[in-house]
This record gives C-alpha cells, sequence and structure tokens, in this order.
C-alpha cells in the first residue's frame, strides 16, 4: 500500500457524524399500557381494600369509630346553649328529702310538670319509665297532671326488646294510655356498647321521644332511618350544651329561663341510664336524657350526619392511594418512605381536626391512612418485583459481558431504556466491533473436536476480557466472530460521549491484537495453531433493542452501522498491510475522526496518541451502493509491525 502513515485529523475529513437520536417511543403505547393498568389498578384496589376492612374488620372498625369519638371529644366547635331545650334532672341531692329513689316520687312528678306549664314551655318529655305502680293516688295525680296539661307532655314507652316482664309492660300501657309516647331506647355498637346512632323509630313504628318532641315543636319532616348524632358543643369547658336546672329548685326558677323551650325530664344518677358516648372522657360516661337532648337539638336545628359521606371518604382514600403510589414510585430513600408513612397520617390527623373544628364534616381517617399506606405497600413490592423482573432480563441479555463499569451504568440508567420489562426500542449513536479468526475453517478441520472446543474457549474468553475492560458489551458468538457495541443500551447524548466510546473500541481492537503475541505463545507450546484476527469496527447511528419471545431474547443491533462493521472485517482479507503482527484493524471514516478527535484533545494535554492509521481508500463493500472511506489502523505500540 501507498503512502505515509496519517496520523489522527490528517487527510480531508467527512462530515461529523449526526447527534444521538431521541429513544424511540413505544410502537402505539403497548408497552406502557400494562404498567399503566398495573397502577390503575394498585390504586384502585388500595383503596377498595381500605374501605372494606374498614367496614368488615372489627379491630378497624372499632379504631374508625374510636379516632372519630377523639376527634368529637377534642375539637367539636363550641356552641353557645341550644336557646330551645332544657333539662330539669333528678340527682343525688333531689332525693335527700323523698322516701325513695326508684320509682320517683310522682307527686313531685306532677308538681314538676304544673309548673313548667305554668312557665309556658313548649312541651315536656318526661324521660322516666312508668313501669311498675307505687302509692295509687300519687300515680293517679301525676297521670291526671300529664294527660291534662296545657302544653304536650310526652311520656316514654318500652320497645320490644326492652327486657320488661308481663307485668310491667301492662301497667306501662295503661299507665302512658292515651298520652303522646316516643321510645327512649338507645342503639348501641355492638363492639363497644357506645351511643353514636338514633334511631327515630321502633319495628312497630314507634316514634323516639326525640323525634315526638320534634314534631309537637314544628319540626315538618324528621329522618326516616337511623342516624349519626351530631353532638353539640360547649360553650366553653365549664358549661353543658343545655341548661341543666335541679328538679327541686324548678319551683323558683324565673320563668323566662323556661319559657318557649322544650323541656326534658330525667335522672342522672351514678349506675342509672349512664353510656358511653363520644363524649365520654376518662372513662366518664352520658346520661341517657342528655343524649335525647343533643338528638332533638339536632332535628330542631335540623343538622344531618357530621361525618363525611361515603363518596366522599371513598374520594379521599382515593387520593391518598394515588399519593401512596406516587410515593413509593418516586423510589425515595427507605427511611424517607418511612418518615412519609407515619407522618402524612399525622398531618391528616391534624387537619381533619382543624376542619372539624372550624365547622367542616368529620373526616373518617382509617380508611384514608390504610388506603396511603396500601398505595406505599403495594407500589413498593410491585417495584420490587418489577426491579428483579428487570435485573433478570438484563442479566440474560448482559450477564458476563460487560464491565462492572458498564453494569451499574446499565441498572442505574434502566428507566431510560427498560420498559414492559425488557429494553425499548431506541435510536441511538455507538461503535460497533466485529471480529473474526483468520483461517478459521482450516483450524476446525485440523482439530479434533475436544481441543477445538477448548482452544476456542481460551480465545473467546481472552478476546470477552478485552472488551468488557473497555466498557464494550459482547453481544454475541457467531463461531469464532465475536460482535460487540460500545454505546449501548444507554444512549449517549453529546459528540464527546460517542467520541469516547470510539476510541474505547479501537483501544479494545488493539489491545486484541497485542494480547494474541502471547496466547499465541502459549499456544504453540501446547501444539495449537497459532491465529491471526480481523477486527472491523464502525460507528454510526442504530436501532437497538430486544428481539424474541419470553423463552429466548437478545439484545441486537439493526441498522447499517452493525452491517458496515461486519463487512469492514470482512474487507480485511483484501488488505495485505497488517495492524499487528496478529492483527487487522480496519476502522469506517465515522470512527476515526471520533479518534481524531479525541487524540487531538490528547495532544494539548500532550498525551502520546492512540494509534496512526493508513488510508485505504474509498472502497465498495458488499451490499453497500455507496463507496466507504476506510482506514487501516497502525499499532504504534504493537509487536513486530509486518507492512
Amino acid at each position: 500500500m501507498d503512502g505515509p502513515p496519517v496520523r489522527p485529523g490528517e487527510g480531508p475529513l467527512v462530515p461529523p457524524i449526526a447527534k444521538p437520536v431521541a429513544p424511540l417511543p413505544p410502537a402505539s403505547g403497548r408497552r406502557g399500557w400494562p404498567e399503566t393498568r398495573l397502577t390503575i389498578g394498585i390504586v384502585l384496589g388500595s383503596m377498595l381494600m381500605a374501605l372494606a376492612a374498614t367496614r368488615m374488620l372489627p379491630p378497624l372498625r372499632t379504631a374508625d369509630e374510636s379516632l372519630g369519638d377523639r376527634l368529637i371529644a377534642a375539637s367539636t366547635p363550641a356552641r353557645p346553649q341550644h336557646p330551645g331545650i332544657a333539662l330539669v334532672l333528678f340527682g343525688e341531692d333531689s332525693f335527700t328529702g323523698l322516701a325513695c329513689r326508684s320509682p320517683v316520687d310522682r307527686g313531685m312528678l306532677a308538681n314538676i310538670i304544673d309548673v313548667l306549664a305554668a312557665a309556658g314551655v313548649r312541651a315536656i318529655g318526661i324521660d322516666v319509665l312508668f313501669d311498675q305502680p307505687t302509692l295509687p293516688a300519687l300515680d293517679e295525680r301525676l297521670r291526671r297532671a300529664l294527660l291534662g296539661a296545657p302544653v304536650p307532655v310526652v311520656a316514654i314507652t318500652a320497645l320490644d326488646q326492652t327486657p320488661l316482664t308481663e307485668r310491667q309492660r301492662r301497667f306501662l300501657d295503661e299507665f302512658t294510655a292515651g298520652m303522646p309516647r316516643g321510645h327512649a331506647n338507645l342503639a348501641k355498637d355492638r363492639l363497644d356498647a357506645a351511643v353514636r346512632w338514633h334511631v327515630p323509630f321502633g319495628g312497630d313504628g314507634t316514634p323516639s321521644l326525640p323525634v315526638r318532641l320534634a314534631l309537637l315543636g314544628g319540626v315538618a319532616q324528621v329522618p326516616a332511618e337511623p342516624f349519626r348524632i351530631d353532638w353539640r358543643g360547649r360553650p366553653d369547658g365549664a358549661t353543658a350544651p343545655f341548661p341543666v336546672y335541679p328538679a327541686e329548685a324548678v319551683a323558683v326558677l324565673p320563668k323566662s329561663w323556661l319559657a318557649g323551650r322544650i323541656v326534658l325530664v330525667g335522672t342522672v344518677l351514678a349506675g342509672i341510664d349512664q353510656h358511653r358516648t363520644p363524649l365520654s372522657t376518662a372513662g366518664a360516661s352520658t346520661p341517657g336524657v342528655e343524649i335525647e337532648a343533643h338528638v332533638l337539638a339536632q332535628l330542631l336545628d335540623g343538622r344531618r350526619d357530621p361525618r363525611l359521606p361515603v363518596a366522599g371518604e371513598a374520594v379521599l382514600a382515593l387520593l391518598m392511594a394515588v399519593a401512596g403510589v406516587a410515593v413509593a414510585a418516586a423510589a425515595p430513600p427507605l427511611w424517607l418512605l418511612a418518615a412519609a408513612g407515619l407522618l402524612v397520617p399525622a398531618a391528616a390527623w391534624a387537619g381533619s381536626a382543624a376542619l372539624f373544628a372550624a365547622g367542616g364534616p368529620l373526616v373518617p381517617l382509617v380508611a384514608p391512612a390504610l388506603a396511603w399506606g396500601a398505595g406505599i405497600a403495594a407500589m413498593t413490592v410491585q417495584m420490587s418485583l418489577r426491579e428483579r423482573a428487570d435485573r433478570r432480563v438484563m442479566m440474560q441479555l448482559f450477564a458476563n459481558h460487560v464491565s462492572q463499569p458498564v453494569a451499574e451504568e446499565i441498572w442505574r440508567e434502566r428507566a431510560t431504556f427498560m420498559a414492559g420489562g425488557r429494553p425499548r426500542p431506541q435510536q441511538l449513536t455507538a461503535t460497533v466491533l466485529f471480529s473474526d479468526i483468520e483461517g478459521f475453517t482450516t483450524i476446525c478441520e485440523a482439530l479434533e473436536p475436544e481441543p477445538l472446543i477448548r482452544w476456542l474457549e481460551g480465545y473467546l474468553d481472552a478476546m470477552v476480557r478485552i472488551v468488557t475492560a473497555n466498557d464494550g458489551v459482547v453481544l454475541r458468538f457467531v463461531g469464532d466472530a465475536i460482535l460487540a457495541v460500545f454505546g449501548a443500551p444507554v444512549a449517549r447524548t453529546t459528540q464527546a460521549q460517542i467520541d469516547a466510546d470510539a476510541c474505547r473500541a479501537v483501544r479494545c481492537a488493539l489491545e486484541m491484537g497485542r494480547d494474541l503475541v502471547e496466547l499465541n505463545r502459549r499456544w504453540q507450546a501446547e501444539g495449537l495453531p497459532p491465529v491471526g484476527i480481523r477486527v472491523g469496527v464502525h460507528t454510526g447511528p442504530l436501532v437497538a433493542g430486544s428481539l424474541g419471545g419470553l423463552r429466548h431474547s437478545e439484545y441486537s443491533l439493526l441498522g447499517d452501522t452493525a452491517n458496515t462493521a461486519a463487512r469492514l472485517e470482512a474487507y480485511g482479507k483484501m488488505v495485505d498491510a497488517r495492524t499487528s503482527r496478529h492483527c487487522r484493524v480496519i476502522v469506517g471514516d465515522p470512527t476515526w475522526q471520533s479518534v481524531g478527535q479525541s487524540v487531538e484533545q490528547s495532544a494539548r494535554r500532550a498525551v502520546p496518541p492512540l494509534c496512526t492509521a493508513l488510508p485505504v481508500g474509498e472502497v465498495a463493500l458488499k451490499g453497500k451502493l455507496r463507496a466507504v472511506r476506510v482506514w487501516l489502523l497502525v499499532d504504534d505500540d504493537g509487536d513486530d509491525i509486518d507492512q
């Protein structure tokens, strides 16, 4: 071959290779859709699981109700005493001058009804059960007072589930015959016996005492189905939500304190008609007559269930599930994820308390918190499984054929080129290396199968080590041929990165030839044939991706660049000169120009150039319509180069 060696950068230049092209989008979005559906499924599943578990699992339902109770006890908005309701109560002091505690002295009750009627009350509710006789004269006096009062007076009756004897029930029915009646049965939660709901009508249609009083007080319509009680807040910590007067003091009260109000008369005695409610704190209980007053106030004011409706709870749980999935998908550090898992429900509690205290709805917390936690947990598990699947796919495609730095880069940047559990098709610019053994067919014919395989394995193992040491990726073996790429599967984004890949590929090819010196020396000592290799290297655009099905897949390069590298290797047969004693390296002009850019930078730093090259010229390669300008590399550090 004529002409002196040419240093990189000398001679006419071809236009620089194109910048990398952005990764191709998944075809028709099909790869991303299964993952999207899975994420949507995680969100909806977390929401539905949280809602169902809160209602079906007793511990969670109790926790949900208990948290709501704490909000009611701590954050119920302060309100002035209700202007339309008053309580007249028999306490311990009321019975000091009476002959007995139970039944309540009916003469005293009759006097209270007369005093209340004279004060101009709106209606009277007697929360005392008349289920047994006392002195006949007192019983008759009270009955006349109940029936003859100038204002409506409602007595309580007992529903069928009330544990009364037949004699008690018969006396109750006879005593209250002809009077407006309402039941005083309280609905208690089966899990913790707390009163949170009110049943407006019994199974036989009997209204409750508060419902009967509300209808008599002018309320046009009352709920037909059980409803949650909206507990009325206190004006302050020391003042009751309703005016409360001792029974023994009613006669001396100013009439203006009672006029126009609905008055409930009942008892406040330790261990009698005391119930657990959301207002109960530190083990205290709420008298039944006060519970009736809260229900009556709710009916008179037209207030509804204070708790957020089920639809609102479902929306909140959905949003919390979305947030949990999003946080887990962001893959924060474990400590940060754990902190978020605790702080977000705590913040939700604080926000719910503030909203309720400001007069907003009572927001249930357990289902949204469960949705939040379930979203985090499910998405974390899904990402872990996907990560394991991605790692398994990448290990199948690249394991044992990449260096540790490349393996770490591939794993670190997997999100940029993995989709649907496999590498997504992408367009990139990379350098392809294709090598082949000279005279391999003759060697195969000369060796027995066992030494042939052992000899070939030793050769391939040595070459793979060199490729991986230069951060290349060995894609496949075709007999004795090796296909490797530099700059994939993580796409390069700058020309400097592309030039660096080309330099690594050239350095790899030179080192392959140098390593053959020692390999041939050893093989000759073992009676095995020495070999020489041809290497083709070319830089340019490629389409890269995974081809194959579930049982077998491989990372493949498609495009003219890979074909050109193979054609350059084959063209090495036509070149007499050698790169080094055992190697011919033919490179395309884009590769040599990239190497030249790198060498110019090395020269400015006083670093020796990588190599020199001989211009082969414009050659016609098989399968290509246009001639390709190619170069033969000359290894200045090679051993006994034969020109």
